[in-house]
């Protein structure tokens, strides 16, 4: 899967379950470089929601890493979903 930079920057702070390539086993997501990349809206106002930075498709991570510590290429994702932390967060 590809994610634009504003989908890394959020996955850093939910911390889903991703599925990568043709394994069963559901990985949870700890973070990635985004170090030097524009991740905030610009131009956020009270009554304007802002915009992205230009650049949310260039110079992305490659890779992420979960956990337990190993890293995994970010394109082998093949299904994303929110880690059972958060799922209890939203229906408080």
């Amino acid at each position: 899967m590809k994610f634009p930079l504003e989908q890394l920057s959020n996955m850093e702070y939910n911390k889903p379950l991703v599925q990568v390539d043709d394994t069963d086993e559901w990985i949870q997501w700890d973070y990635c470089d985004l170090e030097g990349l524009p991740t905030k809206r610009i131009d956020v106002t009270m009554t304007n929601m802002g915009k992205l930075p230009k650049g949310q498709w260039n110079n992305l991570p490659e890779t992420f890493t979960s956990v337990d510590g190993k890293e995994y290429l970010i394109e082998d994702i093949i299904i994303l979903k929110p880690s059972k932390y958060n799922a209890t967060l939203r229906t408080l």
